[in-house]
This record gives C-alpha cells, structure tokens and sequence, in this order.
C-alpha cells in the first residue's frame, strides 16, 4: 500500500472507531419505550337482591335480578369455563325484535341493566359475532 493510502485508511478507522458507538449509542436512544399494556377497568356493580329467575347450564349461568322495590331490574351472566366463541352478543328478544343488551366475553361474571317489561317474559338470545350465528336461548317467565 502506497503512503497516501496508508494515511486515509488510518483516517477512515479512526472515523468509523468514533462513528460507530455514536451510533449504537443513538440508535438506542431512539428506540420507543415498550407500551404500557393497560386495559380499561371494567365496571363492576353489584348483584341486584333478588333473583328472580335462573338458567344454569354446563357453560354459563344466567340469573335474571331485580331490586326490592321492582323498579330496577338486571341480568347476571355468569361464565364458568372459557367460552369456545372468543366474544358473543347478548340480546333481548320480544315480539321479533332484538334490544342489544350487552357482551361476553371470556370468564368472569357479567352484569347487564334491564328495561322492566309489562308482562315478565324475557327471552335472551346468545350471538356469535365471528361465526354470525344464533348460539342458543334463554326464556324466563317470572
């Protein structure tokens, strides 16, 4: 290698020796900071006092609530194994129309408000969002 050579060959690696843990250096300060997994409190509220109705099976319970005074009344879902649909619909069927009542979703206990109706007659219907089909009934007469 000829003189003139020798002298930027020398240059370059004392470039790249001062460049390089800059630039590591940098490249890890610009890396985002990890995302803070955080899911939304649910909303917990408590059970009405008295159960009206139940429906048990396998899967799930469903306990159909009211309030001592009869104005308030609630739907009580109660997951017992992790369901096979990932997230389901939960709707109010009267006279052939449908009231979305609310979601379910894996374990746990689920509580929905309902609308008092005249003649006591409930008929829940559980929907599977993914597959876009009627999974099964419920029907409570009081």
């Amino acid at each position: 290698m000829m003189k003139p050579l020798r002298k930027i060959h020398v240059q370059v690696w004392i470039l790249l020796a001062v460049l390089i843990p800059v630039g590591i250096i940098s490249a890890y300060m610009v890396v985002p900071k990890e995302a803070v997994n955080k899911l939304l409190p649910e909303e917990k509220s408590a059970a009405l006092p008295i159960v009206i109705n139940k429906a048990e099976t396998k899967n799930y319970s469903v306990y159909l609530r009211r309030s001592a005074d009869n104005k308030s009344y609630q739907l009580q879902w109660i997951n017992n194994r992790a369901s096979v649909q990932p997230s389901s619909l939960v709707y109010k069927e009267r006279n052939g129309e449908r009231e979305l009542i609310g979601r379910v979703e894996s374990t746990g206990t689920y509580f929905f408000p309902l609308k008092a109706d005249s003649l006591n007659a409930y008929r829940f219907i559980l929907y599977d969002i993914i597959h876009q089909h009627i999974t099964d009934s419920i029907n409570f007469n009081e």
